[in-house]
């Protein structure tokens, strides 16, 4: 049984200041109730100050 695959992208509204807790709660969510793995790894993009401007995740259902 092969599933479908399943990507979720989140950019931070502003990439100087990054994202906040509520983005990120929000990544979080969005992910379990797509069905993602939460074992699957999360690729993060900073910019030059470490602040995350980017989130990705991946899996299938």
């Amino acid at each position: 049984m092969s599933g479908n695959a399943i990507t979720l992208v989140r950019n931070a509204e502003d990439k100087k200041t990054g994202m906040t807790v509520a983005d990120l709660w929000a990544f979080a969510q969005d992910a379990l109730n797509l069905g993602i793995d939460p074992r699957e790894p999360i690729k993060v993009t900073t910019g030059w100050q470490l602040q995350i401007i980017k989130l990705e995740a991946g899996g299938s259902r």
